[in-house]
């Protein structure tokens, strides 16, 4: 992740986040296996030392998400953020605040807490490159992005979830509006205002 798209992603409010969900057996205990078990202070530290240091936390992350997709009714992924280095990035802000909780549970009240932007159906991989800036988002996220353009009047096109003249202006009046890079593409911090936006309506 390049220190810009970090620095903006530090600049967001981490969302709201839950209490774990119960889970485990009658008293609601589970063990959690590998990096997972380790305290948030321990990835903190390892964000801050090298990418070396953190990529069993992200590796174990990664599999850690594709065991949600699997178990989870109504899951293509758990998360409109195809990066995992974005998604470590907000874990990570979620651990700096909160240093004893263990690694796995920042994970999944993470995932909670963005669960209701997960992409529930299969759906293509909208890969979008304006001059420096790239994103990619499935297309289904990119129609849900343009509705809500749509809505605060920024999008003049037909929401289709395809990346064209239309989104490229409404996401430069929408970075605009909110005080963002100016990329006219959804990118991750783009996507993450969205998301906290539609949270905070609710």
């Amino acid at each position: 992740m390049t220190s810009r798209l970090a620095a903006g992603l530090l600049a967001l409010a981490v969302f709201s986040l839950p209490a774990a969900a119960s889970a485990g057996d009658a008293e609601g205990s589970y063990i959690v296996r590998g990096i997972g078990a380790r305290p948030c202070a321990d990835y903190v530290q390892a964000v801050s030392t090298s990418p070396e240091a953190v990529k069993p936390f992200v590796s174990w992350m990664e599999g850690y998400l594709s065991g949600l997709n699997r178990l989870q009714p109504e899951t293509f992924d758990i998360t409109p953020l195809t990066s995992s280095a974005v998604v470590g990035q907000l874990v990570r802000n979620h651990c700096a605040a909160n240093g004893t909780l263990r690694f796995e549970t920042a994970v999944a009240q993470l995932m909670e807490a963005m669960s209701a932007y997960k992409v529930s159906a299969k759906s293509q991989l909208i890969e979008m490159t304006l001059g420096d800036a790239q994103a990619a988002v499935r297309q289904s996220t990119l129609l849900w992005m343009q509705q809500h353009m749509k809505e605060q009047g920024l999008f003049r096109g037909t929401p289709d979830g395809l990346f064209g003249a239309d989104s490229r202006q409404a996401f430069l009046a929408y970075q605009k509006k909110h005080k963002l890079k100016e990329t006219g593409v959804p990118d991750a911090t783009t996507l993450v205002h969205f998301m906290q936006a539609a949270a905070a309506k609710q």
